[in-house]
């Protein structure tokens, strides 16, 4: 096989272009190597461009038993100011600005020798390769065709969007196996980054992982950290391997939080990745964990969580160390079983508290102990609930077990009536913290409800019987057993209108054309006696337990308002603008208000709207609760939000924040608490981010409780922290699944 369809034993093009046909070269990018290549993205963490460097240079010199020319494959073009076939010496020689062109990369260098007798290609002097917007540059490339190994001295490159790295060499070790000695990668452009991650030896197999052994981080040239073994797949993780924050504040003094990046397997069945903690508190002392986080093909997916810290100013009555466990897992068993369980074990009641506070004790004060089984079918949902106490300062209900059955509602052959069956057994034990007394009974309850679907005219009538039996083994005093029975009828009504108005504007950026009102009032009746039994008999668990008699009318009133506006294809869709739901509840009884009502949200524009929600208490004639929040993001530079929550006799709070970005390198955040009956701020924090040729920088001042500030570092390549510190600003509603979260920080 030749290399050049070139009879004449010494050939020379001047400055023109050699086809490369039915040879190594054509094969080789038949590999379509270049084309499946790993894209840059912040998923290459640890000497990435490396990894493409060689990876992507290969395929221009590799050769195998590929498709030929005849199969579709387009020829390899060769271009250089001189381009000459030895004969005599078997070898393909192109010297001055030579060139090679193949789906999309390029690579030039001074002067490119093919050896046809030992398989040998070489590339010298100014060699770049050139691919999807990433550019690699070193000194000299060879490959062995026959061997399929070769290497690259001198490499350096650039990987879009902003990885850069060197390597004294890179050679190819086996199929799938290449190895870089001497090299670093950084986020950082220049000869003198500001951050780099250097080390000896790299084995990189492309599009698995990469493995990197008795690595340094160097700032400034100042070695830093020591990562002695690190192993990183190659999919995008967000975050770099290593996140330090230093800061202070009155709990702790001066403290550094840290956490350490590790991949402990990754296989196609099995994952497992996580975090090691180490933690430095002046008034604590040291703090070490670990959070694994794994993912099975066969067992399902879970973390396991675990944190211990020496307090030198535990609180009263707790010893030291303090220490936390947490596990937490889910496994699908079949398509329609799920089994979720979660064990927390804490050496006192206030450790999260005290070292998670924002992370995980504002989210759950109080972590569960159960395990469940679901089983959800179109026809039924059935479950087993185990739940019990580990920690005896926690007062907890154990359900050990409880089993519930909901057939849900189910259609009579082709009739209107429709019934839902619910049964639910349970053995109940209520435990009180630091305490060997309590409450315990084991409950049956069985509910049944009949309803009827039918209309009068355009009104929808629901007519609906339900009965309820509940048995107890134990009343509130001794051992008798009880059967409570009740009695549920009620009846609900609703209909719909609806107008459209032929109104459009077109000022002030609306774009409105015909607004709908639909108007959706609807009525319920619902009326029970009083139970056979008294709730004052009945040992208190939850709302089951709590039943009473009733004789509720209650009235709903929903108005929604929509516009039609023009997408950016030009069609007309619809958004809601406005949404109005008074309601409230007649006690015919007493003949007393109940459960009074209003729930409005208003959005003229998609970027700012307004939602407000209130109760009130007709017996008190005043507001039990209210909340109020207006948001504004129009665009990325500017966010604002103000949030008003009132609670009668018990606070009345104002909220805000607001993102600004001054410049594509500075962005402020200013949030605000303020509780207008003790006319204090409960909490205010100040944050500002700079970002610099290769870093952001993070400082945040808070004052609640104490004053606190530190900073958090990130790279540019791997924005997303590792630490949730900080405070934003949350709305009391759920959002819009359509709108994305306007205040994450």
């Amino acid at each position: 096989m030749n290399f050049f369809k070139i009879s004449h034993p010494k050939a020379k093009l001047g400055r023109g272009a050699c086809r490369l046909r039915d040879s190594i070269f054509f094969k080789c990018f038949a590999l379509n190597k270049i084309e499946d290549s790993p894209s840059a993205s912040p998923a290459a963490v640890f000497l990435l461009v490396l990894v493409f460097s060689f990876y992507s240079l290969v395929p221009l010199f590799a050769a195998s038993d590929l498709p030929k020319e005849e199969e579709g494959r387009a020829p390899v073009q060769v271009h250089g100011d001189t381009v000459e076939y030895f004969h005599e010496e078997e070898k393909v020689v192109g010297t001055g600005h030579v060139s090679i062109d193949y789906e999309g990369a390029t690579l030039t260098a001074d002067k490119v020798t093919v050896y046809m007798k030992t398989k040998l290609a070489v590339a010298e002097g100014n060699v770049v390769l050139t691919q999807k917007g990433s550019v690699y540059k070193g000194s000299r490339a060879e490959y062995n065709f026959e061997k399929k190994a070769g290497n690259v001295s001198g490499m350096d490159g650039f990987i879009d969007p902003s990885f850069y790295g060197k390597a004294q060499k890179i050679e190819k070790i086996s199929e799938g196996h290449y190895r870089a000695t001497g090299g670093y990668v950084t986020t950082c452009c220049g000869d003198s980054p500001f951050y780099k991650i250097q080390a000896q030896q790299v084995d990189i197999y492309p599009e698995k992982k990469v493995v990197i052994k008795n690595a340094l981080v160097l700032v400034k040239g100042v070695p830093i950290f020591y990562i002695p073994y690190y192993v990183q797949p190659l999919f995008d993780f967000e975050r770099f391997p290593v996140q330090v924050v230093p800061g202070k504040n009155q709990e702790w003094g001066s403290f550094i939080l840290s956490k350490w990046r590790y991949n402990l397997m990754d296989t196609p069945a099995v994952k497992s990745r996580g975090n090691i903690l180490l933690d430095y508190r002046a008034r604590r002392s040291v703090g070490v964990g670990v959070e694994n986080y794994y993912r099975t093909d066969a067992l399902g997916r879970g973390a396991f969580k675990f944190y211990s810290a020496e307090d030198r100013e535990p609180p009263d009555g707790v010893e030291t160390p303090r220490d936390r466990t947490q596990w937490r897992h889910q496994a699908a068993l079949g398509e329609s079983t799920t089994l979720i369980t979660e064990i927390n074990k804490l050496s006192d009641a206030t450790v999260i508290k005290d070292f998670f506070f924002r992370e995980e004790y504002e989210k759950n004060a109080f972590p569960d102990n159960y395990a469940s089984l679901i089983t959800a079918r179109p026809e039924y949902t059935f479950s087993v609930l185990h739940r019990q106490r580990f920690d005896d300062f926690f007062s907890v209900v154990e359900r050990a077990p409880e089993l519930r059955f909901d057939t849900h509602n189910r259609q009579f052959a082709e009739t209107p009536f429709y019934l839902r069956q619910e049964v639910q057994f349970s053995n109940l034990k209520k435990q009180f913290a630091n305490s060997d007394e309590g409450l315990d009974t084991l409950r049956l309850d069985a509910n049944h409800t009949l309803t009827y679907a039918g209309h009068l005219g355009a009104v929808s009538v629901a007519p609906h019987l339900g009965t309820r039996q509940t048995y107890y083994s134990r009343e509130i005093v001794g051992d008798r057993s009880l059967w409570r029975g009740t009695f549920d009828p009620g009846v609900d009504l609703s209909t719909r209108f609806y107008r459209v108005y032929d109104v459009y504007v077109k000022k002030f950026g609306l774009d409105y054309n015909q607004l709908r009102h639909t108007f959706t009032p609807t009525v319920s009746y619902d009326w029970r006696p009083s139970p056979t039994v008294s709730r004052t008999l009945l040992q208190q668990f939850d709302a089951l337990d709590a039943i009473d008699k009733r004789n509720i009318l209650r009235f709903n009133f929903e108005n929604k308002l929509h516009a039609k506006e023009h997408a950016k294809d030009g069609t007309l869709v619809a958004r809601q603008i406005a949404r109005i739901i008074p309601s409230f509840g007649v006690d015919l009884h007493t003949g007393r208000l109940e459960d009074v009502a209003i729930d409005a949200e208003l959005r003229p524009y998609s970027w700012l709207g307004l939602e407000a929600d209130a109760t009130y208490d007709a017996q008190a004639h005043d507001v039990d609760t209210a909340n109020f929040d207006f948001y504004l993001g129009k665009t990325e530079n500017f966010r604002l939000a103000v949030g008003q929550r009132y609670v009668q006799d018990q606070s009345s709070q104002t909220t805000g924040q607001v993102n600004w970005r001054l410049s594509p390198d500075l962005e402020i955040k200013v949030y605000e608490r303020y509780e207008f009956q003790t006319r204090e701020s409960k909490e205010f924090e100040f944050m500002i981010s700079r970002a610099f040729s290769c870093v952001i920088v993070d400082f945040t001042y808070n004052h609640g409780d104490g004053d606190t500030f530190y900073f958090v570092f990130r790279l540019k390549g791997f924005p997303k922290a590792s630490f949730s510190l900080n405070q934003s600003y949350n709305r009391p509603k759920s959002d819009d699944p359509t709108r994305p979260s306007m205040f994450s920080i």
